[in-house]
């Protein structure tokens, strides 16, 4: 019987612990006895919304010895061992509980599966559960005399109450962290400029700072990645799962401010605090890539500072939550037959850009809707370089309408891909024969073209425009009408000529 006593001071100091820390449940013994059977535990500094459960495991009998020494008192642990926890409690003779029941030899009860089965169990045999308002201890009266584990969403604690101690008083420290497990994602980080991307940042909640310091105002605060990120519009807070936002004038509130903050009251006006304990605060909220966004490197990192207020004070978390979306760019470089480049050809792309180029010289995508200040065609200019940025990656085909004067124009579209390359600039060489095919390698007999763009990072497609005659697409008269007349001459001049014989060979 001793051995389960001593066992049950360890558990007190170990076996309350959380998923991410631990949480402390202190016992206070009282001097003085209760009646038989009229057990009561009383839950200290309880958290408001927290729902506590006690469970008998079993029964806790008292026995009383006299000797001319005095009385003395000892506590018989008596029962059914529950087959699932057979393998951290014996029967003392072995068999049944006529002598009691006590801790298993290797009991080890800072062992997360000893934690989770004792858990477990008392989930299953709750004799008395409560949600605390946070505003009062929390009292189980009534209780049959017993050895109890008392549960929370947040550990559990082991405990006796009998005709010695029949008041048990367990203070809860509440040491969740006040900001737990923070989070912050995005739906879809390979994106284009004008997209809407939709970020969620969450993190698990406290009501108390180190189980004394109420808990009254959670703030969050976003960078907005520094001016890339524009119309933000939250659209949901949620703690718990429960939306705790409201609708003013077709509006959702809460909105961030014009700093990017948004502050959420913890309690009441009474100092009560208004969430369970624990619960996961989730904030969504939709922002659009603007055209300022960095094209590949090291993408757009959005930054969230998380804090909560006590005493007053803003109480910063250390570590910002952070995510990244990434853009990228697409070129395109017409030269001739010997590699230099060519102004005049009209490209056709597959979206629209803005029709006026940004400073470092590329065009802005801008979606796949008509607009004013919009075109979907480009002509190159004397560089011959065409550069798109704020695409997402992937193959987009673009098509030549026009080539420059004297050139022949591409029979068919080119493709040019969008990917990642971890740059902020561009530096490639693309190596031709002499005809202005692509090969693998510098040719002593063909040439190279080389692309330079200092402030982005595109992987160019280069397009060589050949010299001489236009052949007709499929179908087209063009040249043929002079094959057929020149076939009809040929024809012509030797009928004349067998005719002239024939007429010599009559005379």
């Amino acid at each position: 019987m001793k051995k389960l006593s001593k066992v049950l001071v360890l558990v007190l100091s170990t076996i309350m612990v959380l998923a991410m820390s631990a949480t402390v449940f202190a016992q206070d013994v009282p001097l003085s006895p209760a009646d038989e059977d009229n057990a009561t535990i009383t839950i200290s500094n309880p958290a408001s919304g927290e729902t506590y459960a006690v469970a008998k495991l079993f029964d806790a009998t008292v026995s009383k010895t006299t000797t001319t020494e005095g009385v003395s008192t000892s506590i018989a642990y008596k029962g059914t061992i529950p087959t699932e926890l057979s393998a951290y409690f014996k029967y003392v003779n072995g068999t049944d509980d006529t002598l009691g029941i006590t801790a298993a030899d290797d009991l080890d009860l800072s062992d997360t599966n000893t934690q989770n089965a004792l858990k477990t169990w008392a989930a299953a045999h709750v004799t008395k559960s409560a949600e605390s308002d946070g505003t009062k201890p929390l009292n189980f009266t009534g209780l049959p005399y017993g050895y109890y584990i008392i549960t929370t969403t947040q550990g559990q604690a082991l405990l006796t109450v009998d005709s010695t101690n029949p008041v048990a008083k367990v203070i809860d420290k509440n040491t969740t962290p006040p900001i737990n497990n923070p989070k912050k994602t995005a739906d879809d980080d390979d994106v284009f400029i004008g997209q809407t991307v939709t970020y969620t940042v969450s993190f698990d909640t406290a009501n108390f700072e180190n189980g004394e310091k109420p808990i009254t105002k959670y703030i969050i605060e976003d960078d907005f990645a520094n001016g890339v990120l524009t119309d933000v519009k939250v659209t949901s807070v949620k703690v718990g799962g429960t939306d705790i936002g409201t609708t003013t004038a077709g509006a959702y509130s809460p909105q961030f401010d014009a700093n990017g903050k948004i502050e959420i009251d913890w309690v009441d006006t009474a100092g009560k605090s208004l969430y369970k304990n624990g619960a996961t605060l989730t904030i969504t909220y939709t922002a659009t890539v603007a055209a300022s966004a960095a094209i590949d490197g090291d993408g757009n990192t959005n930054s969230v500072t998380l804090s909560y207020v006590t005493d007053g004070q803003p109480v910063p978390y250390e570590i910002p939550v952070t995510e990244t979306v990434y853009t990228y760019a697409i070129a395109l470089k017409k030269v001739d037959q010997a590699g230099a480049p060519l102004a005049g050809a009209k490209f056709k792309l597959p979206f629209y850009v803005q029709a006026t180029a940004a400073a470092d010289g590329a065009y802005v995508y801008a979606g796949t809707t008509a607009g004013d200040g919009l075109v979907n065609e480009l002509t190159t200019p004397d560089s011959g370089l065409i550069i798109v940025k704020g695409v997402a990656t992937g193959d987009y085909s673009i098509t030549e309408t026009e080539a420059p004067a004297g050139y022949n124009k591409l029979a068919g579209p080119v493709s040019v891909k969008a990917v990642q390359t971890g740059s902020t600039t561009t530096n490639t060489t693309t190596y031709f024969d002499a005809d202005g095919n692509p090969i693998d390698q510098h040719s002593e007999t063909g040439f190279d073209v080389i692309v330079s763009i200092e402030e982005l990072a595109a992987t160019p497609v280069v397009v060589v425009n050949k010299t001489g005659a236009e052949l007709p697409a499929t179908g087209g008269i063009g040249t043929t009408i002079f094959y057929v007349l020149g076939s009809l001459l040929v024809v012509g001049c030797g009928i004349v000529l067998v005719s002239r014989r024939r007429m010599q060979n009559n005379k």
